[in-house]
């Protein structure tokens, strides 16, 4: 019997071995689609992450083959930002605003309320320069401070309550105006707009420090973390003794004085005060702030992301109008680059919570 075994044993090693083997050769094949199924994740995760700035690098290589002699070039560069400098503004406005989880429609009627008080004193009552400037900023806040106690104290909802104050806002610019256009504005206040700190455009410089100021508010601050946990969740926030209304209220006169700043940044630039020259400001800026919490994995609303889809949407405009398309292009663009951007972040919130 032991003869026979050890006769046998080749054999026996040999159908282990092909055993053996073919369980290898099983386990890979089962791992294989797993490892290629995370690669394919990790891959889609990125792309979302990512999925802002890799636009705007895709717009800028687009354009960049489409028109080679103009797009690509310094001069190109520095208009792009000194253009886009009046949305940041109010981009960043309203970020902070979405921070909380409100919304304010009234800036872009708030524009142009600050712009004719502002451009109005000076042309009609010989102000100066920087009481003009004060002036608008204060108009701002005022009409920021308006949206943050009707939403904040009176529990008036926010579309409501600043539909209303942006209304009123409007009525009294156009009391103020009466449809005029103001010019005689002083060459002072033009050099805000045409001032640059080396090659750089003063209107950019002070749209990136805007940012930075928000971004050091919104995230380096316990008043920022507080906004951040009120966006979250108002209930729990006052539960943990966050001061809830005072915050909400300061927000809006954030975003009321970035309003004001807005005006004066475009009245500088158009030499004039116009009627409703504010108004055409308010869908770019949601478009650029929701484009923004495509930034990161977070889905929040961010003062960076807002900024890089200020930038998107002015280099896409910008591109266009170097390929000689009609002005509603652009309008159109930034209507459907809204859509897309919602309706992205709203499949990403159904995968995280698994819908």
């Amino acid at each position: 019997m032991e003869v026979q075994r050890i006769a046998f044993a080749p054999l026996l090693i040999a159908l282990g071995g092909e055993r053996l083997s073919r369980v290898a050769e099983e386990t890979e094949l089962a791992v294989r689609p797993r490892t290629t199924r995370r690669s394919l994740v990790s891959l889609r995760g990125v792309a979302e992450r990512w999925s802002l700035l890799l636009a705007f690098l895709g717009a800028i290589v687009f354009f960049a083959v489409a028109r080679t002699d103009t797009f690509l070039t310094l001069d190109n560069a520095r208009a792009i930002l000194d253009d886009t400098s009046v949305l940041v503004v109010l981009a960043v406005g309203v970020t902070a605003v979405l921070v909380i989880g409100e919304f304010d429609l009234s800036v872009g009627f708030v524009v142009g309320f600050a712009a004719a008080a502002g451009v109005g004193a000076m042309a009609f009552n010989g102000w100066p320069v920087w009481a003009a400037v004060a002036l608008s900023l204060a108009v701002g806040g005022m009409a920021g401070l308006a949206n943050g106690v009707a939403v904040a104290y009176v529990r008036i909802p926010s579309f409501v309550a600043t539909l209303a104050i942006g209304s009123i806002a409007a009525a009294v610019e156009l009391a103020i105006t009466r449809t005029s256009i103001f010019e005689g504005i002083p060459p002072s206040y033009l050099d805000i707009a045409l001032k640059r700190v080396g090659t750089i455009p003063l209107r950019a410089i002070i749209a990136a420090v805007v940012v930075l100021l928000f971004l050091l508010i919104l995230r380096g601050t316990v008043f920022g973390r507080h906004a951040s946990s009120i966006g979250d969740n108002p209930a729990a926030a006052t539960l943990a003794g966050v001061p809830v209304a005072r915050v909400r209220v300061v927000v809006f006169v954030l975003a009321g004085l970035a309003a004001g700043l807005a005006a004066v940044l475009v009245t500088s630039s158009a030499g004039s005060y116009y009627p409703n020259l504010g108004t055409g400001y308010l869908l770019p800026a949601y478009a650029a702030a929701f484009l923004g919490l495509s930034l990161g994995s977070g889905l929040r609303f961010n003062v960076l992301g807002s900024y890089l889809g200020v930038l998107l949407l002015g280099t896409v405009t910008t591109g266009l109008t170097m390929m000689n398309q009609p002005s509603w292009v652009a309008a159109l663009v930034q209507g459907i680059v809204l859509i897309a951007a919602v309706a992205g972040i709203a499949i990403r919130r159904r995968d995280v919570l698994g819908r």
